[in-house]
């Protein structure tokens, strides 16, 4: 069993380059056995708004370091990431819950997108337009918004942040970052990191307090000129009613309820293999996991009976144990959101047919958030648990006959955040994942995610992209000057 290793940080807001107690203590435990790890301080208003006026006062120097320089610093945040992320991932696990082998994918991850950024930093071109004068140009620039306000979740809550601050930094924003309230530590953690790879004081500040507060704040102060959220669709829906009242840019990444569809010539091994894989992943609490599993029904049967075999013989226990293939729910209410759902399911019809129970075994589990892995048959499309999404590690299985039905029915959401096609015929997956009307699918992949490519959601899943060219854009102005060509 891995330990939660010692503090080499305070656990205060991060203001200005250095430890600053905050107004409030609360305590953080871990979910798997309850057990608290720390009393960390939540910043006040008053301090939340030093924070936004330390990052506005170095922005300007931070704008003004070269591509380069700032591209630089954030490969060696990257650098840094990666040296420290067996003491990271133990944290980042007693805190979240989630494996410690999952734990160090994340650090891995978050690390990428400092590195990729911190490429791109250097690749903000401009151009030169021709001018309808033949004796004047237009010049066309990129430039940093300004303060950016940064608010992240509890599932990853380092790869989250690190999607949205690389590209910040990258763009020559500073930024404001407000942790999740159940995992503020992992935030606390990495600031030291910033300082040594680089980054000016004020240029990252990080403020662990309420949401709505925070928010409003972010929303209402003149020199926060960006919001970036990722959770849940009703955060997004008031961040952005918020944010309209001084018209501020928002870029949201929130809920979704993906289908995963299993054509009659996937490879059923593989396809459950990777289903269960993805619904283990976080225990579920994964905005992008599947939601609705569709299953033709000339293999629906075999299939299950896959599904069945692999969630069965999983592992599921405190993420800090070797061996463990899923830990809890962040705490108790989500266990009881889940439960709700799935009880439903059962009086409507529907059929349990796995119920994973294996981190009963250990005593020390018996004060944790776990829900057991759970597989559902006979599931239909007007259940909640087919039309919600679930954030849970439950496998909801649905037939289908026909192709277009089955689009038709995935699409049958306001939500349009991730999607999965397993299938022989590569012609036929992309046909279908083309009709998914959704951010990103993966055709026969469970995590089509990555630094090099825009995510982002349609309809109510979010506005904007994290990842990829497009990212950097989101804490981007244009700006035309339109000027006589130079002579010579």
């Amino acid at each position: 069993m891995k330990t939660v290793p010692d503090f080499w940080f305070e656990p205060h807001p991060w203001i200005n380059g250095s430890w600053q107690p905050g107004s409030e203590s609360v305590t953080v435990s871990n979910p798997a056995t309850g057990s608290p790890l720390a009393q960390v301080t939540r910043a006040s208003a008053a301090q939340v708004n030093l924070a936004i006026e330390g990052a506005a006062k170095v922005f300007t120097e931070w704008r003004q370091r070269s591509a380069v320089e700032r591209g630089n610093i954030l490969k060696r945040i990257a650098t840094l990431l990666l040296e420290r992320k067996d003491p990271l991932a133990r944290l980042l696990t007693a805190e979240q819950g989630k494996p410690y082998p999952q734990a160090v994918a994340e650090i891995e991850y978050s690390a990428s997108f400092f590195q990729w950024f911190g490429e791109e930093a250097r690749r903000l071109y401009g151009r030169v337009v021709p001018h309808p004068e033949a004796d004047r140009e237009f010049i066309i620039e990129h430039k940093p918004i300004g303060v950016a306000g940064l608010i992240t979740p509890w599932n990853f809550p380092l790869a989250q942040a690190a999607k949205k601050i690389s590209a910040a930094l990258a763009a020559g924003c500073t930024a404001v970052w407000k942790p999740a309230e159940a995992t503020p530590l992992i935030a606390l953690a990495v600031a030291p990191l910033f300082r040594e790879a680089g980054v000016p004081d004020g240029a990252i500040q990080i403020v662990p307090g309420r949401g709505s507060v925070i928010g409003n704040l972010f929303a209402d102060h003149p020199a926060v000129r960006v919001l970036s959220l990722t959770g849940s669709t009703s955060t997004g829906s008031s961040l952005m009613a918020a944010a309209s009242r001084s018209i501020k840019r928002v870029s949201l990444e929130l809920g979704g309820n993906a289908p995963f569809i299993i054509l009659p010539d996937a490879d059923l091994a593989f396809a459950a293999e990777q289903l269960c894989r993805l619904k283990l992943f976080v225990s579920g609490q994964v905005c992008v996991t599947a939601n609705r599993i569709f299953v033709h029904s000339d293999v629906v049967a075999k299939f299950i009976d896959l599904v069945a075999q692999r969630l069965s013989s999983a592992h599921v226990g405190n993420g800090l144990i070797d061996g463990v293939d899923s830990g809890p729910l962040i705490h108790q209410h989500a266990c009881t959101e889940v439960g709700t759902l799935v009880e439903q399911s059962l009086q409507a019809g529907a059929r349990c047919v796995v119920s994973n129970r294996s981190y009963e075994a250990d005593r020390g589990n018996a004060a944790g958030a776990f829900y057991p892995p759970t597989l559902l048959t006979d599931v239909k499309d007007d259940m909640p648990i087919a039309q919600q999404e679930i954030f849970g590690p439950i496998i909801p299985v649905l037939q289908y006959i026909d192709y277009s039905d089955v689009v038709q029915r995935a699409n049958a959401t306001p939500y349009g955040l991730a999607g999965y096609v397993f299938g022989g015929d590569i012609s036929r997956c992309r046909a279908i994942a083309s009709g998914l009307d959704v951010g990103i699918v993966g055709v026969n992949e469970w995590r089509p995610l990555k630094a090099e490519i825009p995510f982002g959601g349609v309809k109510q899943s979010g506005i904007g992209a994290e990842g990829g060219e497009e990212g950097i854009r989101e804490f981007l102005d244009t700006q035309v000057i339109s000027l006589p060509k130079p002579k010579y």
